[in-house]
């Protein structure tokens, strides 16, 4: 009896040893804060914008220094924001946003020049007059962004 019970201790053990040691257990970095999934749709006159980049900007913090969580939409016009890894989340907290919609799926091997032409003529480019504004709770959480 005991020995069963020793083997069952001793393989649980190494299981958590090697999960430990493989990375299971998600490390947090210096600074970074806690994030909550971001998802939604983008429209435009009810009609999904495809490729949309959207840009979450803390509220009332100046450019440089703002931690920015992004994300790019499908065909569909569906998006899941990044701030740290792929589709984590945003941190909690009041966001303007910036939009940019290309005018064609953009080529990922292509380099793109400052402000390039966006089928919004720029209109949510910069964050400090862009009217979209989002809070996102400590919750999952469904953003959809209808634009008239």
């Amino acid at each position: 009896m005991r020995t069963k019970v020793a083997r069952g201790f001793t393989a649980g053990l190494c299981v958590a040893v090697l999960c430990l040691a493989s990375g299971c257990g998600k490390k947090k970095r210096p600074g970074e804060l806690p994030v909550y999934s971001v998802k939604g749709r983008v429209t435009h006159k009810g009609e999904p914008m495809p490729f949309a980049v959207v840009t979450f900007w803390p509220a009332n913090q100046q450019f440089v220094p703002a931690m920015k969580s992004r994300a790019t939409a499908d065909k569909d016009g569906n998006y899941e924001l990044t701030t740290y890894e792929l589709n984590d989340g945003v941190p909690e907290g009041e966001y303007a946003v910036i939009l940019y919609v290309p005018l064609k799926q953009p080529d990922p091997y292509e380099l793109e020049g400052p402000n390039p032409p966006d089928r919004l003529n720029h209109a949510f480019y910069d964050p400090a007059k862009s009217k979209l504004r989002f809070t996102v709770r400590p919750e999952p959480n469904t953003i959809d962004i209808k634009l008239p």
